[in-house]
Protein backbone atom coordinates (compact mmCIF):
# COMPACT_ATOMS: atom_id res chain seq x y z
CA UNK A 1 0.00 0.00 0.00
CA UNK A 2 1.55 3.46 -1.37
CA UNK A 3 1.56 6.26 1.60
CA UNK A 4 1.75 8.88 -0.58
CA UNK A 5 0.92 9.25 -4.37
CA UNK A 6 3.39 8.15 -7.08
CA UNK A 7 3.56 8.15 -10.24
CA UNK A 8 4.34 5.04 -12.50
CA UNK A 9 3.71 4.15 -16.42
CA UNK A 10 0.92 1.85 -15.97
CA UNK A 11 -0.35 -0.46 -19.14
CA UNK A 12 -4.28 -0.28 -18.37
CA UNK A 13 -4.95 -2.54 -21.70
CA UNK A 14 -4.59 -5.80 -19.36
CA UNK A 15 -6.90 -4.09 -16.57
CA UNK A 16 -9.96 -3.41 -19.20
CA UNK A 17 -11.25 -6.65 -18.86
CA UNK A 18 -11.06 -7.07 -14.93
CA UNK A 19 -12.24 -3.81 -14.49
CA UNK A 20 -15.23 -4.60 -16.33
CA UNK A 21 -15.55 -8.06 -14.08
CA UNK A 22 -15.63 -6.29 -11.17
CA UNK A 23 -17.20 -3.19 -11.71
CA UNK A 24 -14.49 -1.05 -12.25
CA UNK A 25 -14.70 0.44 -15.08
CA UNK A 26 -13.31 -0.03 -18.88
CA UNK A 27 -9.14 1.73 -18.51
CA UNK A 28 -8.50 0.57 -22.09
CA UNK A 29 -8.97 4.17 -23.85
CA UNK A 30 -5.80 4.82 -22.03
CA UNK A 31 -6.95 7.58 -19.54
CA UNK A 32 -5.73 8.04 -15.89
CA UNK A 33 -6.48 5.45 -13.63
CA UNK A 34 -7.42 8.30 -11.38
CA UNK A 35 -10.44 9.25 -13.02
CA UNK A 36 -11.10 6.04 -14.25
CA UNK A 37 -10.05 2.91 -12.07
CA UNK A 38 -8.28 4.32 -9.23
CA UNK A 39 -8.28 1.03 -7.24
CA UNK A 40 -7.65 -2.99 -8.61
CA UNK A 41 -4.91 -4.40 -10.57
CA UNK A 42 -2.57 -3.07 -13.48
CA UNK A 43 0.06 -4.92 -15.55
CA UNK A 44 3.37 -2.47 -15.55
CA UNK A 45 4.85 -1.23 -18.33
CA UNK A 46 7.92 -3.67 -19.63
CA UNK A 47 11.05 -2.51 -18.64
CA UNK A 48 14.78 -2.98 -20.13
CA UNK A 49 14.28 -6.91 -18.85
CA UNK A 50 14.43 -8.83 -22.40
CA UNK A 51 13.70 -11.83 -20.88
CA UNK A 52 11.17 -11.30 -18.18
CA UNK A 53 9.86 -14.59 -15.93
CA UNK A 54 6.19 -14.12 -15.66
CA UNK A 55 4.38 -10.45 -17.13
CA UNK A 56 4.92 -8.19 -13.41
CA UNK A 57 2.14 -6.93 -12.13
CA UNK A 58 1.62 -3.89 -9.89
CA UNK A 59 -1.39 -4.27 -7.21
CA UNK A 60 -3.08 -0.15 -6.89
CA UNK A 61 -4.82 0.28 -3.54
CA UNK A 62 -6.08 3.50 -1.37
CA UNK A 63 -4.02 5.48 0.33
CA UNK A 64 -4.33 5.40 3.65
CA UNK A 65 -7.30 7.93 4.43
CA UNK A 66 -8.76 9.92 7.90
CA UNK A 67 -11.93 10.01 6.74
CA UNK A 68 -12.67 12.01 10.04
CA UNK A 69 -11.12 15.14 8.74
CA UNK A 70 -13.83 15.45 5.79
CA UNK A 71 -16.40 18.13 6.57
CA UNK A 72 -19.86 18.45 5.57
CA UNK A 73 -21.49 22.05 5.13
CA UNK A 74 -24.97 23.16 4.00
CA UNK A 75 -26.57 20.22 4.99
CA UNK A 76 -30.44 20.82 6.52
CA UNK A 77 -30.78 20.10 10.07
CA UNK A 78 -34.67 20.60 9.81
CA UNK A 79 -37.13 18.68 7.18
CA UNK A 80 -37.73 19.73 3.67
CA UNK A 81 -40.62 19.59 1.58
CA UNK A 82 -41.14 17.00 -0.81
CA UNK A 83 -39.52 17.74 -5.15
CA UNK A 84 -37.06 19.89 -3.31
CA UNK A 85 -33.22 20.17 -4.67
CA UNK A 86 -30.77 19.70 -2.05
CA UNK A 87 -27.20 21.33 -2.13
CA UNK A 88 -24.22 20.67 0.08
CA UNK A 89 -20.65 20.95 0.16
CA UNK A 90 -17.81 18.71 1.09
CA UNK A 91 -14.83 20.07 2.06
CA UNK A 92 -11.51 17.68 2.11
CA UNK A 93 -9.42 19.52 4.53
CA UNK A 94 -6.17 17.95 3.05
CA UNK A 95 -7.59 14.61 2.74
CA UNK A 96 -6.29 13.30 -0.76
CA UNK A 97 -8.59 10.54 -2.48
CA UNK A 98 -12.01 10.01 -4.58
CA UNK A 99 -16.05 10.58 -2.77
CA UNK A 100 -18.66 8.64 -3.29
CA UNK A 101 -22.16 9.96 -2.53
CA UNK A 102 -25.05 7.71 -3.11
CA UNK A 103 -28.28 8.94 -2.09
CA UNK A 104 -31.10 5.40 0.01
CA UNK A 105 -34.64 6.65 -0.23
CA UNK A 106 -37.30 6.45 1.88
CA UNK A 107 -38.42 2.92 0.31
CA UNK A 108 -34.78 1.47 0.95
CA UNK A 109 -33.30 2.08 -2.81
CA UNK A 110 -30.17 3.18 -3.27
CA UNK A 111 -29.73 5.73 -6.65
CA UNK A 112 -26.42 5.76 -8.69
CA UNK A 113 -23.46 7.83 -7.41
CA UNK A 114 -24.31 11.79 -7.08
CA UNK A 115 -22.56 13.92 -9.04
CA UNK A 116 -20.06 15.69 -7.38
CA UNK A 117 -18.87 19.37 -9.07
CA UNK A 118 -16.17 20.35 -7.90
CA UNK A 119 -15.71 24.35 -6.74
CA UNK A 120 -11.72 24.67 -5.91
CA UNK A 121 -8.83 22.13 -4.77
CA UNK A 122 -11.23 21.62 -1.43
CA UNK A 123 -14.53 21.49 -1.78
CA UNK A 124 -16.87 19.62 -3.89
CA UNK A 125 -20.46 20.43 -4.53
CA UNK A 126 -23.48 17.80 -4.46
CA UNK A 127 -26.54 18.54 -5.17
CA UNK A 128 -29.63 15.66 -5.63
CA UNK A 129 -33.46 15.65 -5.94
CA UNK A 130 -35.98 14.91 -3.07
CA UNK A 131 -39.67 13.62 -4.51
CA UNK A 132 -40.58 11.08 -1.37
CA UNK A 133 -41.82 11.82 2.01
CA UNK A 134 -39.68 10.40 4.45
CA UNK A 135 -36.13 9.51 5.77
CA UNK A 136 -33.58 10.63 3.20
CA UNK A 137 -30.09 8.81 4.39
CA UNK A 138 -26.96 10.02 2.34
CA UNK A 139 -23.81 7.75 2.17
CA UNK A 140 -20.62 8.92 1.45
CA UNK A 141 -17.04 7.15 1.02
CA UNK A 142 -13.40 8.56 0.67
CA UNK A 143 -11.11 5.75 -0.55
CA UNK A 144 -13.92 3.61 0.48
CA UNK A 145 -14.15 4.12 3.73
CA UNK A 146 -17.27 5.72 5.12
CA UNK A 147 -17.44 9.18 6.73
CA UNK A 148 -17.81 8.87 10.53
CA UNK A 149 -20.75 10.13 10.42
CA UNK A 150 -22.43 9.00 7.43
CA UNK A 151 -25.00 7.85 6.50
CA UNK A 152 -26.54 11.68 7.48
CA UNK A 153 -30.08 11.75 7.38
CA UNK A 154 -32.40 14.18 5.89
CA UNK A 155 -36.28 13.81 6.32
CA UNK A 156 -38.44 14.93 3.91
CA UNK A 157 -42.39 16.06 4.57
CA UNK A 158 -45.57 16.83 1.87
CA UNK A 159 -46.35 20.63 1.85
CA UNK A 160 -48.30 22.99 0.38
CA UNK A 161 -46.78 24.14 -3.19
CA UNK A 162 -46.07 27.59 -3.12
CA UNK A 163 -48.31 30.06 -4.92
CA UNK A 164 -48.14 31.62 -8.28
CA UNK A 165 -46.32 34.18 -7.50
CA UNK A 166 -43.70 32.06 -5.44
CA UNK A 167 -44.72 32.98 -2.17
CA UNK A 168 -45.56 30.53 0.98
CA UNK A 169 -49.30 30.08 1.61
CA UNK A 170 -48.57 30.02 5.18
CA UNK A 171 -46.81 33.67 4.90
CA UNK A 172 -50.70 34.59 3.07
CA UNK A 173 -52.62 34.89 6.57
CA UNK A 174 -51.71 36.87 9.75
CA UNK A 175 -49.87 34.82 11.86
CA UNK A 176 -52.05 33.98 15.67
CA UNK A 177 -49.01 32.83 17.48
CA UNK A 178 -47.60 35.26 19.60
CA UNK A 179 -43.67 36.25 19.08
CA UNK A 180 -41.45 35.39 22.02
CA UNK A 181 -37.76 36.06 23.32
CA UNK A 182 -36.13 32.83 24.31
CA UNK A 183 -32.68 31.50 23.18
CA UNK A 184 -33.42 27.37 22.36
CA UNK A 185 -29.30 27.38 22.30
CA UNK A 186 -29.64 26.99 26.43
CA UNK A 187 -32.33 24.48 26.58
CA UNK A 188 -31.03 21.03 28.10
CA UNK A 189 -32.00 17.86 27.42
CA UNK A 190 -31.32 13.92 29.02
CA UNK A 191 -32.22 10.79 29.15
CA UNK A 192 -31.99 7.38 27.15
CA UNK A 193 -35.27 7.81 25.39
CA UNK A 194 -32.21 10.33 23.20
CA UNK A 195 -29.86 7.58 22.00
CA UNK A 196 -31.97 4.38 22.55
CA UNK A 197 -34.89 3.03 21.59
CA UNK A 198 -37.18 0.21 23.15
CA UNK A 199 -39.70 -1.29 20.94
CA UNK A 200 -42.95 -1.72 22.50
CA UNK A 201 -42.08 0.16 25.44
CA UNK A 202 -42.27 3.88 26.30
CA UNK A 203 -39.05 6.15 25.79
CA UNK A 204 -38.48 9.12 28.04
CA UNK A 205 -36.09 11.98 27.96
CA UNK A 206 -35.95 15.51 29.56
CA UNK A 207 -35.95 18.88 28.36
CA UNK A 208 -35.14 21.92 30.53
CA UNK A 209 -35.86 25.20 28.95
CA UNK A 210 -36.11 26.88 32.50
CA UNK A 211 -32.99 29.21 31.25
CA UNK A 212 -33.93 29.34 27.69
CA UNK A 213 -36.56 32.22 28.06
CA UNK A 214 -40.39 32.03 27.47
CA UNK A 215 -41.21 29.79 24.67
CA UNK A 216 -42.89 26.20 23.70
CA UNK A 217 -41.88 22.65 23.24
CA UNK A 218 -42.40 21.32 19.67
CA UNK A 219 -41.67 17.38 19.55
CA UNK A 220 -42.11 15.18 16.82
CA UNK A 221 -40.39 11.64 15.66
CA UNK A 222 -40.53 10.33 12.10
CA UNK A 223 -39.58 6.80 10.86
CA UNK A 224 -39.66 4.62 7.70
CA UNK A 225 -43.01 4.04 7.91
CA UNK A 226 -44.31 7.85 9.17
CA UNK A 227 -44.59 9.08 12.42
CA UNK A 228 -44.44 8.15 15.56
CA UNK A 229 -47.73 6.20 16.71
CA UNK A 230 -47.87 8.06 20.79
CA UNK A 231 -45.61 11.30 21.66
CA UNK A 232 -46.98 12.96 25.04
CA UNK A 233 -45.10 15.95 26.36
CA UNK A 234 -46.00 16.76 30.27
CA UNK A 235 -45.00 19.60 31.74
CA UNK A 236 -43.44 19.22 35.28
CA UNK A 237 -43.35 23.18 35.82
CA UNK A 238 -40.80 26.04 35.36
CA UNK A 239 -40.50 24.88 31.77
CA UNK A 240 -39.15 21.69 32.34
CA UNK A 241 -40.79 18.87 30.42
CA UNK A 242 -41.26 15.07 30.56
CA UNK A 243 -41.25 13.78 26.84
CA UNK A 244 -42.60 10.12 26.05
CA UNK A 245 -43.22 8.48 23.19
CA UNK A 246 -43.56 4.67 21.97
CA UNK A 247 -42.50 3.36 18.59
CA UNK A 248 -43.97 -0.41 17.24
CA UNK A 249 -41.86 -0.51 14.38
CA UNK A 250 -37.87 -1.49 13.91
CA UNK A 251 -36.22 1.21 12.04
CA UNK A 252 -34.42 4.21 11.26
CA UNK A 253 -36.10 6.99 13.35
CA UNK A 254 -35.55 11.40 13.44
CA UNK A 255 -36.58 13.34 16.58
CA UNK A 256 -37.18 16.35 16.12
CA UNK A 257 -37.48 19.15 19.13
CA UNK A 258 -37.49 22.21 18.60
CA UNK A 259 -37.73 25.24 21.35
CA UNK A 260 -40.68 27.80 19.33
CA UNK A 261 -39.08 28.24 15.76
CA UNK A 262 -35.57 26.80 17.04
CA UNK A 263 -33.87 23.10 17.08
CA UNK A 264 -32.70 23.00 20.46
CA UNK A 265 -28.86 21.32 20.90
CA UNK A 266 -28.38 18.09 19.03
CA UNK A 267 -31.94 18.38 17.35
CA UNK A 268 -32.23 16.29 14.90
CA UNK A 269 -31.74 13.20 16.78
CA UNK A 270 -31.25 9.98 14.74
CA UNK A 271 -32.58 6.82 16.49
CA UNK A 272 -32.45 3.63 15.48
CA UNK A 273 -35.20 1.01 17.05
CA UNK A 274 -34.35 -2.72 16.88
Amino acid sequence: MFKVSQEIRLNTSAAGALGQGQGLGDASDGSSPESVCVFGRYQRTPDADAYPTEPPRVYIAPELTDASKVQLLHLPSGAVRINSTVSFIIKRNGVKGNFDVRLESPSGQHGAPLQLTQLDPERFQVQCQLPQAGLYKVHIKCNSVPLPKSPYIIVTIAGVPPTEDGTDPATCSPSTVPVFESDASKVHSRGLGLTHVNLLERNEFTVDGSAAGSNMLFVGILGAQGPCDEVLVKHLGRHVYRVMYQVREPGEYILVAKWGEQHIPGSPFSLTAD
